[in-house]
């Protein structure tokens, strides 16, 4: 009797230890989304500051929050494909449901390719309401927070969510927003038409493999995919390559949840966990070839958030200085600065997976600077940084904290500096 009971203990231990394997394994499909993924919009663990020092100012860029997709031909490709397959009699009873469901999409979404909806909104206005509530001191009577954005419409109605939800939340502070050329060395200064551009030698992309030759060795069994829609595979792209094909298929499929639930597309089952999750590691090699030479041109951002920050802290006021902007900047000061890794590039190109990272900037993404000082000035001591990557404590390259996730400022200040001189030609 006793080793039917020691027997029923250790399997259930097993089928615990299974079950707990199987839950840390779970498939995160918005992780997997990468760029496309939507903000989590949930309370970060956050270590107290040092004793005797107090948050008075904020650092921010920002990327826009969820939108529809950025180009029409996320929509209109899979439409093309399938309205030809419907044409030879070549789909799928799924391949044709999704052509009725895309053809009604479309009625309503062509006319809103790019724009922010109102999740999007959403999202900034719950971003402004924590860091109003969380670093109450940056936003109290006589603080300035100064925004700025890119000239894309969906990042200046973010920019606007986020000033509306801080006048409300944090009613004597002053506030102002603008958009404009001259903003542009804070926001967008990748821009092919940027004046005022930085020059530098361009980064040289570490691996061999074109995209689509990854895309191919990553993704062989992509015709699966396709069967499910279409009959016969065969010439069922007609003058498009699979490569093409699928980055506007994927992007259709995991930007759906962005989109208001009353025009939303049924994708269940479209891409399985491994596909969407191949694919992801695809847009991931694409997007970090893409990005890499904007670490040239996007340091200007650095060096506006240092410029800034100085002036705050040697005039003694509080605020934000906030920047709305977009994925491929984020993305690029991540790997300018080395937050959590990102200016480290792997040997393997099958290893960068693991450091670029793009589901680090999902829609409404958003890089934080927190500025703090001694509450009694007369005490003395150095004003401090913690960094926040999504609303998480982030770390700062190889820089010996303060204490905990908090730097000091001149050690940060110096650092940043020769992170920019990396990618920057210094007249």
């Amino acid at each position: 009797m006793k080793s039917h009971r020691t027997f029923f203990i250790v399997l259930l231990l097993a089928l615990a230890a299974w079950s707990g394997i199987a839950f840390a394994q779970a498939f995160d499909w918005n992780k997997y989304s990468g760029l496309d993924g939507v903000y989590d919009m949930s309370v970060k663990a956050a270590t107290p500051a040092p004793k005797g020092y107090k948050a008075v100012y904020i650092s921010h860029y920002g990327r826009h929050g969820s939108r529809y997709a950025y180009t029409a031909k996320a929509y209109t490709m899979p439409l093309e494909l399938l309205r030809a397959g419907a044409s030879k009699g070549n789909l799928t009873d799924r391949g044709f449901k999704l052509l009725a469901d895309l053809e009604k999409f479309w009625e309503k979404a062509q006319y809103q390719v790019g724009d922010l909806t109102p999740l999007g909104w959403q999202q900034h206005d719950w971003i402004a309401r924590t860091m109003v509530a969380s670093f109450p001191d940056a936003f109290k009577k006589g603080s300035e927070v100064d925004a700025c954005s890119s000239t894309s419409v969906r990042s200046i109605m973010s920019m606007s969510s986020e000033c509306a939800s801080i006048s409300s939340e944090a009613p004597k502070a002053d506030v102002y927003a603008h958009s404009g050329t001259l903003d542009i060395q804070a926001t967008r200064p990748n821009m092919g038409k940027n004046p005022f551009a930085y020059k530098g030698p361009k980064p040289v992309f570490p691996y061999d493999e074109s995209s689509e030759a990854f895309f191919l060795r990553k993704f062989p069994g992509y015709n699966d995919a396709l069967a499910r829609l279409f009959k016969n595979t065969a010439g069922c792209l007609g003058k498009y390559s699979a490569y093409d094909a699928f980055f506007n298929y994927a992007m259709l499929v995991v930007g759906m949840n962005s989109l208001p639930e009353d025009v939303r597309v049924d994708i269940s089952g479209l891409l399985t966990d491994e596909e969407l999750a191949i694919l992801w590691e695809i847009d991931n090699y694409e997007r970090f070839r893409e990005y890499l030479p904007y670490c040239v041109t996007c340091s200007s951002i650095v060096d506006d958030m240092i410029a800034k920050a100085d002036d705050r802290l040697s005039a003694g006021s509080t605020g934000a200085n906030l920047r709305f902007g977009h994925d491929h900047v984020l993305m690029s000061l991540l790997m300018i600065m080395d937050i959590e890794g990102f200016g480290q590039f792997p040997a393997k190109a099958d290893d960068l997976k693991d450091v670029f990272r793009t589901y680090c900037s999902p829609m409404a993404a958003n890089l934080q600077l927190v500025f703090y000082t001694p509450k009694c000035k007369k005490r003395g001591g150095e004003p401090l940084v913690k960094l926040l990557l999504n609303g998480e404590e982030a770390v700062l390259g190889n820089l010996k904290p303060f204490d905990g996730p908090y730097y000091e400022w001149p050690a940060v200040k110096e650092y940043l500096s020769k992170r920019t001189s990396l990618f920057v030609n210094r007249l």
